[in-house]
């Protein structure tokens, strides 16, 4: 099987900078406080890169790459390779799926240096109480030959790119992937631990227990891999709009996986974005807020393992739907249940998405304009690396992209976008079933398009915990031309 790589100069829009952390806040009980800070893992550089791959029964796009995988060349670099990928060097004729679930509860011990994050400033929430519902981390792994991407997300509000980093080196490893293959994402329950440092933190030996889960988790799924169909589907569910626009992105995206010698499930990943707020500040106990209940109650009605990843959700809050509750965590089952629904009827009218698999792959420079980052940068609280120089801190974010088939698109955005900033690039993608994943690959804060900037709207707390006026338009920019340079 050909597999080619192409690599490409930097993007034209990779010079504007903008920078790091944070997590959000959002609760639809009223309780909105949330600071936050993050950067980005790996190395650090001005000039941007993209890379990309593509496995399957065609060859990509015309004008990128040619029949015999050999690597054009756009702007300024080149890298060419080429391999096969059976001994027999026929093309694959079907996907190759892995599933595999972690618990990532803490001990007894452990929970006595856990604080939660999402809300109020550094450690003033305390430290967790105990453990409402079982948190953890979900992957899925994506193959085609040899080729393939893994995706995997962890129940908390974020993690700093100290975190992320790690990740990704340990399971590019125990995989034989490279790390712009590997997708780490957080649901950004603000009843999750805080893998940010913003709120408290963790112990060492919990990080390095989740870290350890997360990796071996990542290697399983892989490893673990069997011949498989994929199918997709797409639906709505009720969120709404905290800044008073009007309108978010309300499309729920599945994804299906199912064996291909018995067609038994092996597994669902889901996407909707809407903040995982229902659960207050007041709450001290570990849980997934409504993501939990979606998880649960879809992989009731399955019967096979779920993922959920949020979307474009930076401005988006739960839509509850009216009733008595007796309490928080009801109404947030209610929700959960309410999205579980829309995903099961979604699933009802999937379509078979061919054996086709492109991956590509995105870096940036991004200043650190919010002085309350670089402040708490400075006192070492956060989980985040930050590259100083004469102009100030920056971080070096990414993305990785994703194709399957002629069905589904699906990208990694690192934080929180605001509606109107990443609906623009979900709209680039030309696949009828597409996903923004929110929290991807880093957890930077809010990303404002420019023009809403400071405009009072939600009274500009989601600039307050962004990294600056510029960071919107830039990561937005560049999505798009990554994602305009798969053509099919």
């Amino acid at each position: 099987m050909p597999r080619s790589t192409r690599r490409l100069g930097s993007l034209p829009l990779l010079a504007l900078s903008l920078a790091l952390p944070l997590a959000c806040a959002d609760d639809v009980n009223g309780d909105d406080a949330e600071a936050g800070s993050e950067a980005t893992d790996d190395e650090v550089g001005t000039e941007g890169t993209s890379e990309s791959s593509e496995t399957g029964s065609e060859s990509e796009s015309e004008s990128e790459t040619t029949e015999t995988g050999t690597e054009t060349e756009t702007e300024t670099e080149t890298d060419t390779e080429s391999e096969t990928d059976t001994e027999t060097g026929e093309e694959p004729s079907h996907f190759q799926v892995g599933v595999d679930i972690r618990n990532l509860d803490p001990t007894q011990a452990e929970q006595a240096g856990l604080f939660l994050g999402g809300y109020g400033a550094p450690f003033t929430r305390g430290v967790t109480t105990g453990v409402h519902d079982s948190i953890y981390a979900r992957t899925m792994a994506v193959g085609l030959g040899d080729d393939g991407v893994i995706l995997s997300v962890v129940d908390a509000v974020g993690m700093g790119n100290q975190w992320t980093r790690e990740i990704r080196q340990q399971a590019a490893a125990a995989t034989g992937l490279s790390e712009e293959q590997i997708i780490i994402s957080t649901t950004h329950t603000h009843s999750g631990p805080d893998f940010q440092g913003l709120w408290g933190g963790v112990s060492s030996a919990y990080r390095d227990k989740v870290i350890d889960e997360t990796v071996d988790s990542m290697a399983s799924a892989w490893a673990d891999r069997v011949d498989a169909n994929l199918s997709a589907a797409a639906g709505t569910a009720d969120n709404r709009n905290r800044r008073d626009w009007g309108f978010t992105d309300d499309e729920l995206f599945v994804l299906e996986a199912r064996s291909l010698a018995d067609d038994a499930l092996l597994g669902t990943l889901l996407s909707f974005a809407a903040h995982p707020v229902i659960l207050p500040e007041s709450n001290k106990e570990l849980s997934r807020d409504y993501c939990g209940y979606v998880v649960d109650n879809l992989e009731a009605d399955t019967g096979g393992p779920v993922l959920f990843f949020n979307g474009i959700l930076g401005d988006v809050s739960p839509d509850v739907p009216d009733g008595m509750y007796a309490d928080d965590f009801e109404e947030a089952a209610a929700y959960g249940e309410l999205v579980a629904t829309e995903a099961a009827l979604a699933l009802e009218g999937t379509e078979a998405v061919e054996p086709i698999l492109v991956h590509d792959y995105a870096e940036w420079d991004l200043p650190v304009d919010n002085a309350l980052f670089n402040l708490a940068a400075l006192l070492g609280i956060l989980q985040y690396d930050f590259d100083g120089g004469g102009g100030g801190n920056s971080v070096t974010t990414q993305t990785t992209y994703l194709r399957l088939g002629e069905q589904v698109q699906l990208i990694a955005f690192p934080g929180e976008s605001l509606t109107r900033n990443g609906l623009p690039v979900k709209e680039a993608m030309t696949a009828p079933y597409r996903a923004v994943l929110g929290n991807s690959g880093d957890a930077l804060g809010y990303f404002v398009p420019s023009d809403e900037w400071q405009t009072g709207l939600n009274d500009d707390y989601e600039e307050s915990v962004s990294l600056g006026q510029s960071v919107g338009d830039t990561t937005q920019g560049i999505m798009v031309a990554l994602i305009g340079l798969d053509t099919f």
